[in-house]
């Protein structure tokens, strides 16, 4: 090799270090930061004749098959905490049998009054105190109904919510892909801008399902694993929301979750949070309006001395029950006024029946039993609640909890499952693609050992020349 040739191949290669220096250098600064992952310098030979090497390529050290498993599993992760999320507050204010506040505990009581009044008619005191339980009993219901209508308005917001993200973050990602594509593949601007839009679509793999594909041009596209286009290139499909069904659409695609003949989303936040507003949030509303029906249906039924069309001891905010108007019924189920003390407060028809126009015999415990009996009937409710037909008024309230329960049950053990295999992916996932501080330590050894053989080429080569034109 000439002096000129030593000369060219030690520049070169400082050349090199220092680029392999400043690549190990980003490495260890981010070696904590979230999502960031190890890059690596690939060095080729110049050319024919050419001694050194150069950095061809900045390649980050990706693992495509744990990103792919790693969106999937944190996709069903969002999924089963938006529902677990959702539900926690309704059911805590819900209860479960056996701790007094619950519905059924209200019903109980409620109970257990009529059954003391049965044995003691004449009593005054009896009769205001089953009139309080009812009170109970009937607060008891209209308080779960409004604590589940703000659950569907909070799942309602987050819904808009999760659906601005997306959108953002989609534009957010067109744009960064069409700013990569100015720089060269394998450069360090277009590592730093492929670091960013995979933390993009790590977000976006939160709230949809998401399978993403690049074309020869680099441009970058993402769909739904059915399929539906959220992003193609520079096209955003806008997604949008209609709350009043719950519909969910990319552009003109319907992308509704579980809705039969559509592209649905299968997993993310939006399709938990999908599952509370179009299935499980109506089917809790349906339990609770079957249960009020029930309430007020059995006591018009068994009060002999109602009129058709007259309320009975529980109504429909006064009226008697309708079954056209039975949506909502739960939040609407009253006391009647006449036994309330801002009405008539004539708490002797608890006795002798709400359509009674004198009070009857103080020691005729008839309509109370009658009242009883009622609670022992089956309650029929619609299919719809999941809750076997011939259960009774009496066990109705506890079958609904325990139903009710048993749903945030299973979507907290669904959210630890996939949240274990989250974590299990994404430990292997930071493995496989973080920055490993030995190694970088050893890297940067190798590095300086490097940089100082090529500094010596380069004085030793300076020596030689000058001894060279003294000897001239």
């Amino acid at each position: 090799m000439s002096l000129t040739g030593a000369l060219n191949s030690a520049a070169l290669g400082l050349q090199t270090t220092q680029g392999l220096s400043r690549i190990a250098a980003d490495n260890v600064s981010n070696a904590m930061t979230p999502g960031y992952v190890r890059r690596q310098g690939v060095l080729v030979t110049p050319g024919a004749g050419q001694g050194g090497a150069i950095i061809s390529e900045i390649r980050r050290e990706v693992d495509v098959t744990l990103q792919r498993m790693s969106r999937l599993e944190n996709s069903k992760m969002a999924q089963y905490q938006s529902i677990q999320e959702g539900l926690t507050g309704y059911t805590a204010y819900l209860g479960q049998p056996g701790d007094g506040t619950s519905p059924a505990d209200k019903f109980n009581t409620f109970q257990n009054s009529l059954t003391t009044l049965s044995n003691l008619p004449s009593s005054n005191g009896a009769q205001a105190a089953t009139v309080l339980a009812a009170e109970d009993l009937a607060r008891s219901v209209r308080g779960a109904a409004v604590t589940l209508g703000s659950t569907l308005n909070d799942v309602n917001m987050e819904i808009r919510y999760e659906v601005a993200d997306l959108n953002q973050a989609l534009y957010q990602l067109r744009d960064l892909s069409s700013s990569r594509r100015e720089f060269a593949a394998g450069s360090l601007e277009s590592a730093k801008f492929d670091e960013k839009m995979d933390t993009v679509l790590d977000q976006i793999s939160g709230i949809v399902d998401t399978r993403v594909t690049t074309s020869a041009s680099g441009s970058i596209s993402i769909y739904t694993l059915s399929g539906a286009a959220l992003l193609e290139g520079n096209q955003v499909h806008d997604v949008t929301f209609n709350p009043s069904d719950g519909t969910l659409m990319a552009g003109t695609q319907d992308i509704t979750p579980f809705k039969e003949g559509v592209r649905g989303l299968r997993y993310g936040s939006l399709t938990g949070l999908s599952q509370l507003k179009r299935d499980i949030i109506p089917r809790f509303e349906q339990q609770l309006d079957e249960y009020a029906r029930g309430i007020v249906q059995s006591f018009e039924n068994a009060d002999a001395s109602l009129a058709a069309g007259e309320p009975g001891l529980f109504t429909d905010n006064g009226s008697a029950f309708s079954a056209a108007n039975s949506v909502g019924l739960a939040g609407r189920l009253q006391v009647n006024d006449k036994l309330l003390a801002t009405g008539a407060l004539e708490v002797w028809r608890v006795r002798d029946g709400l359509g009674a126009s004198t009070q009857g015999p103080a020691s005729e415990a008839g309509q109370i039993n009658a009242f009883i009996a009622a609670l022992d009937k089956p309650l029929s409710s619609a299919s719809g609640t999941g809750i076997p037909t011939d259960v009774t008024i009496r066990d109705f309230a506890a079958e609904m909890i325990t139903s009710q329960a048993l749903e945030r049950v299973k979507s907290e053990n669904d959210f630890n499952a996939a949240s274990s295999a989250a974590e299990v992916v994404m430990s292997a996932r930071r493995n496989s693609e973080g920055v490993n501080i030995d190694d970088e330590m050893q890297q940067l050894i190798l590095i300086d050992q490097s940089y100082a053989a090529n500094s010596r080429i380069l004085s030793t080569v300076s020596d030689m020349i000058d001894t060279l034109i003294a000897a001239v």
